[in-house]
């Protein structure tokens, strides 16, 4: 049986291709995270996943955790302590690093089939140098670095970008609409124009796996495409009608300039507040690299997917 290694194996993109192709019995599947023994990794061990321990910012210890690997989900390790540490730019560039460290040990496997990666859209060069979005184009740095070093490699990738979250909405308090005090309303609070068009992924934790299951099934079909987990692009104003018709609370949106947004958030709301100032101009993922694209249609997936509605009420209690 061929063995897929995914990276963030706890994670929400690493953790969903987990639970999608553990359904699939033809898989053998190794979960890499950096911590075998945390609650979520021995949880994986129950339900008959291999689990490796490796670290992404050590090239080293990736080395037996992709032998034999036919498959390979990359996906980058950062957290919130990270940017407060390195700073965007900082944070960035270990992203970038991160995946390259993957790709030099992948590109000396004689396994691998077929390198997934997880990426972003290319902010700065899209908006002709007004965006930088170090999030997005620190990865997209990796992947012109594997182009360049290691074209065997590239030979046989597909990019995976994944779009907003809806779990944003019950675990990051910046992106958390707010009850206000003796009153059942709540209020969506962001640094954009309530006309911000959203791309958004549905249920990340359901989707990604599903689309990184189709990608698998096209095999050299999808080698040097981009695949796109959104199944909605939503004005914000359209978030907070959803959200209330699913929730039946009352809400409004409320904008705030840039300056009051960084003293309530600091460098990890400037990061997000520079995304919807992209996606102010430039909100069509699809538009980007029209040649690449590789279709929810071309994959068979579209049907499968959970979109933001259905992803929302499910996520109704916890987003209260």
């Amino acid at each position: 049986m061929p063995l897929i290694a995914v990276f963030g194996a706890t994670g929400a993109q690493g953790g969903s291709v987990v639970d999608q192709l553990s359904k699939d019995p033809r898989w053998v599947i190794r979960g890499i995270t950096r911590d075998a023994n945390s609650e979520k990794a021995r949880l994986l061990v129950s339900k008959g996943v291999q689990v490796a321990n490796a670290d992404m910012n050590d090239e080293s210890s990736l080395v037996k955790a992709l032998q034999g690997a036919e498959a390979i989900f990359a996906v980058t390790a950062i957290t919130w302590e990270s940017i407060t540490q390195l700073g965007v730019e900082g944070t960035g560039e270990q992203e970038m690093n991160q995946l390259i460290n993957v790709a030099r040990v992948a590109a000396e496997s004689p396994d691998l089939k077929h390198f997934i990666i997880s990426t972003l859209p290319r902010s700065y060069e899209i908006s002709n140098g007004r965006h930088k979005l170090p999030h997005f184009d620190y990865k997209q740095k990796a992947i012109d670095w594997i182009r360049v070093n290691t074209p065997g490699l590239w030979a046989k990738s597909t990019e995976f970008w994944a779009g907003w979250y809806v779990s944003n909405l019950h675990t990051m308090p910046l992106m958390q609409f707010r009850r206000l005090p003796m009153s059942e309303a709540h209020v969506l609070m962001l640094p954009a124009s309530s006309s911000v068009v959203l791309p958004i992924a549905g249920d990340l934790q359901t989707n990604c796996g599903i689309i990184v299951d189709g990608i698998l099934t096209a095999g050299s079909k999808a080698f040097d495409k981009i695949a796109i987990c959104i199944t909605d692009y939503c004005l914000l104003r359209d978030v907070v009608a959803c959200f209330e018709q699913v929730t039946g609370k009352p809400a409004v949106f409320v904008e705030v300039c840039e300056s009051s947004w960084q003293k309530l958030w600091g460098l990890s709301g400037l990061g997000f507040a520079a995304q919807l100032q992209f996606s102010k101009s430039h909100s069509n993922w699809h538009h980007f690299e029209t040649d690449r694209v590789i279709t929810l249609d071309d994959l068979g997936v579209r049907e499968k997917l959970v979109d933001f509605r259905q992803a929302l009420a499910a996520a109704k209690e916890k987003i209260l």
